[in-house]
């Protein structure tokens, strides 16, 4: 697994480990898991790829440079596009069976006419979201080249217990620092980490005949930004956000801190990549994953909201 050491590798790694199966983790961080074989390297080492799929049935890919907003176009093209074409060949020359490839919604932009299925206008709106496009794009054109299994996973709005995202959100709205972009009308499509878990797991074992196509993951439902905020206030006990800024404030707010954070090498508490969470439509049609992969997302977004502020108290015993 490339990707090991970041919030949905280090569950999926711990989810196929409880499976009984043996599993390899490969991330630039360290993130070592009890029962998991980790290594600390660059998915872009030949050498070190040639080393660790010796002997592998599955690759699941989810190395990316993604949360930097200081990232450069260069930086973005270099992993997300490529690495990843570079790592289907690596798995042709070892005999994976199937390469597992992470990509992501965003590269559908705003959602036009909800709910979007995998047909839907791709239309990415920043540089992540063009990059995982151009990877998932280069990594189907070759293994369409040197005919290597391979399964593309679109995952939606991925929460739960050690997100970045997700702990940023929960202090916000504890501490009262929560804003709103616009009304708060726009809609998100949550997916708890442990459905993503069991897609990566279901894409993994599919038959033969879905290689070589690509599956939304999404949560149980979409709903209105306004009301997902006011889920994360419920499940902590504290009052929903009322507090709006208008869009050129909030643009202003985004510029400065990148250019604060950027000379202190920190990212930004806020960016203006931000106004996607804020302004863009994501909601998803999974109707072919269930078709094809028998997934359905089984987590309601307070279930998932308990176990992950559950997994915190036990972490801070």
């Amino acid at each position: 697994m490339t990707g090991g050491a970041g919030f949905i590798g280090r569950h999926l790694s711990a989810g196929l480990r409880d499976r009984g199966h043996r599993v390899v983790s490969l991330d630039v961080s360290a993130g070592a898991l009890h029962g998991v074989t980790h290594r600390i390297g660059d998915i872009r080492d030949a050498a070190l790829l040639d080393e660790l799929l010796a002997g592998t049935d599955v690759v699941h890919h989810l190395a990316s440079v993604h949360l930097d907003v200081h990232a450069t176009e260069a930086a973005f093209a270099a992993v997300n596009v490529a690495a990843s074409a570079e790592l289907v060949a690596a798995c042709v020359r070892h005999g994976v069976r199937r390469l597992v490839h992470a990509s992501s919604v965003g590269i559908y932009g705003h959602v036009d006419d909800p709910p979007a299925d995998e047909t839907a206008p791709r239309k990415p709106g920043n540089a992540y979201e063009r990059s995982k496009l151009a990877g998932e794009d280069a990594v189907l054109r070759a293994a369409r080249e040197h005919g290597q299994d391979v399964v593309v996973l679109r995952p939606a709005w991925v929460y739960g217990p050690g997100c970045p995202r997700t702990d940023k959100l929960l202090r916000a709205v504890a501490s009262g620092r929560f804003f709103y972009v616009g009304d708060g009308g726009n809609l998100r499509h949550p997916v708890f980490v442990d459905d993503v878990v069991d897609a990566f797991a279901r894409a993994a074992e599919a038959p033969p005949d879905v290689a070589g196509r690509a599956y939304i993951i999404a949560g149980p439902r979409a709903l209105p930004l306004r009301e997902m905020v006011d889920a994360f206030a419920r499940a902590q006990g504290v009052s929903a956000p009322t507090r709006a800024i208008p869009r050129p404030v909030a643009v202003g707010l985004g510029l400065g801190l990148e250019l604060a954070c950027g000379a202190l090498r920190r990212q930004p508490p806020f960016s203006r990549r931000s106004l996607v969470f804020f302004e863009n439509d994501n909601a998803f049609d999974t109707a072919a994953a269930a078709r094809d992969l028998g997934f359905s997302a089984a987590t309601r977004l307070e279930d998932g909201l308990r176990a992950t502020l559950g997994a915190g108290r036990e972490a801070a015993a």
